[in-house]
């Protein structure tokens, strides 16, 4: 040990991990410019550093043995006296914000600390990214010779962790040619086993900035993601990399499928309980095409069911069109219905409640400073157009009807505390918002920024089942995407 501490002195910076009793990691870096011991936590906690004196005190022990030898190297350090230097903080607020990263954290300290400062920004979420990259790196480091040159097999120990593992000796040449074959499918099932135990957070993450990061334009205009039913809809990998970009809006062939991904759950649900499905899903296609609306409104493919049995109808974005009414009658016994409308390049949603004779109105674009004093005046015109136009249909189709009333003499309602964010994200709340609506009311999941919404919908259509073109994924985006889809399913059976 005296001897590796004689190596110490031939560098001007020392990074010592330390750890806190199996509990928590952190780094102690040997500043030999500044004589100072720095220190970097990222969970700050405020104690004595015990732990890291109980280390100084070792290390002085080994540098007194040192300092008593003749042909000590030459070196720059100023004071052999180590526990005499000062111990700084150097950071002052917590960055941690989970309970098991402190070692990544350690890692990345060890990568940019300068000795004045750390040269890349570090954060959670870079952290989530960095942990299943090293897990890859360490398989596929080209020094790993451990496939090739040691079995590996569970340990008996009935204690400890179950996925521990026991190193035996290395074998002869004969065997050696036969674990060379299957290095590969062995490192490959390791790294399955790391995803396995990743979150789903961490899987999309990983996910999607792998997606951002492919700049091939062959491999870009490669199909990803199509589902033929009830009619077909196909998006390159470009298309599902511009939902990364936070300057775009999101586009409609993307909206219409996240809506069919929401039917297809709630499908799958319905069949799982024996239930009846409670709400019925419509897309902008389906209002410019009639003959699409007639069949749409009728059921989804994979299941019959009589929409008028629907609780609530969610159609998406439409168009002043009458074409918007020329089915309505199939929906005239519904409590509710929600319509997304689209306005300035942002989305609004709109629902109508028959029961309580009130429209609600769940909008999270920026309101126009012409709009501060009457907020309503913004959505005059567009109520005005279905006041219009809804009793007309619903006269012939249900006469007699609360639906024949007059909606813009219905109470209405901005709802409030929703976020309010740029109408580029706002297509991807309203997908949010049609699926959290309940009696009045949203049960809003916590949205940390846009950006993590944007991820979740993104992999809700990457996770879709009645996806056509998986073949055209990579194998490794292809596990990633099980993983997701298993941890949903045991979520599912749990509760």
């Amino acid at each position: 040990m005296t001897k590796i501490v004689g190596n110490y002195l031939k560098h001007d910076m020392i990074h010592l991990p330390i750890n806190i009793k199996h509990s928590h990691c952190y780094l102690a870096c040997i500043n030999v410019e500044k004589s100072e011991i720095q220190v970097l936590d990222s969970l700050c906690w405020e104690h004595k550093r015990v732990d890291l004196t109980n280390m100084l005190q070792g290390l002085q022990y080994h540098l007194d043995i040192l300092k008593t030898q003749e042909n000590l190297c030459n070196h720059n350090w100023k004071d052999l006296d180590v526990t005499k230097w000062t111990i700084t903080e150097q950071l002052h607020n917590p960055i941690q914000k989970d309970s098991s990263s402190c070692g990544l954290f350690m890692l990345k300290f060890m990568e940019y600390w300068t000795g004045h400062t750390l040269s890349h920004h570090i954060t959670q979420e870079i952290i989530i990214e960095f942990r299943y990259k090293l897990a890859a790196i360490l398989l596929c480091w080209k020094t790993n010779t451990a496939q090739a040159s040691a079995t590996i097999e569970e340990s008996d120990y009935s204690e400890g962790d179950p996925n521990d593992v026991v190193m035996f000796e290395c074998i002869d040449e004969n065997q050696s040619n036969t674990l060379n074959s299957v290095s590969t499918e062995k490192k490959y099932q390791s790294l399955i086993t790391v995803l396995s135990n990743m979150s789903v957070h961490e899987l999309e993450s990983g996910l999607c900035n792998y997606i951002k990061s492919i700049n091939s334009a062959e491999t870009l205009e490669k199909v990803w993601v199509q589902s033929s039913g009830p009619y077909p809809i196909s998006l390159t990998l470009k298309r599902l990399q511009r939902m990364l970009n936070e300057k775009l809006p999101m586009e409609h062939d993307c909206f219409n499928l996240v809506v069919r991904k929401i039917m297809f759950d709630d499908i799958q649900t319905a069949k799982k309980t024996k239930g009846l499905i409670s709400k019925h899903y419509l897309d902008m296609r389906f209002w410019l095409d009639l003959e699409q609306l007639a069949y749409s409104v009728s059921s989804w493919p994979g299941i019959k069911y009589n929409v008028s049995s629907c609780k609530t109808v969610r159609p998406l974005p439409y168009t002043c069109q009458h074409n918007f009414f020329y089915n309505i009658h199939l929906i005239s016994s519904l409590f509710q219905i929600h319509i997304p409308i689209q306005s300035n390049n942002g989305f609004i949603l709109s629902v109508l409640a028959k029961d309580t004779r009130a429209v609600y109105i769940l909008d999270p674009t920026p309101i126009d400073h012409i709009y501060q004093r009457n907020p309503y005046a913004k959505y005059v015109p567009r109520l005005l157009w279905i006041a219009e136009h809804l009793p007309k249909a619903m006269t012939n189709a249900c006469p007699g009807s609360t639906w024949n009333e007059n909606i813009f003499l219905w109470h209405q309602h901005i709802i409030n505390n929703i976020p309010i964010r740029n109408r580029e994200l706002s297509g991807y709340l309203i997908t949010l918002f049609m699926s959290t609506w309940d009696d009045e009311k949203l049960n809003f999941p916590f949205l940390k920024d846009g950006y993590e919404l944007r991820k979740q919908i993104l992999a809700k259509l990457l996770t879709f089942k009645k996806n056509d073109c998986e073949v055209n994924m990579p194998a490794g985006v292809l596990d990633i995407i099980n993983c997701i889809r298993n941890i949903q399913t045991n979520m599912n059976v749990k509760t």
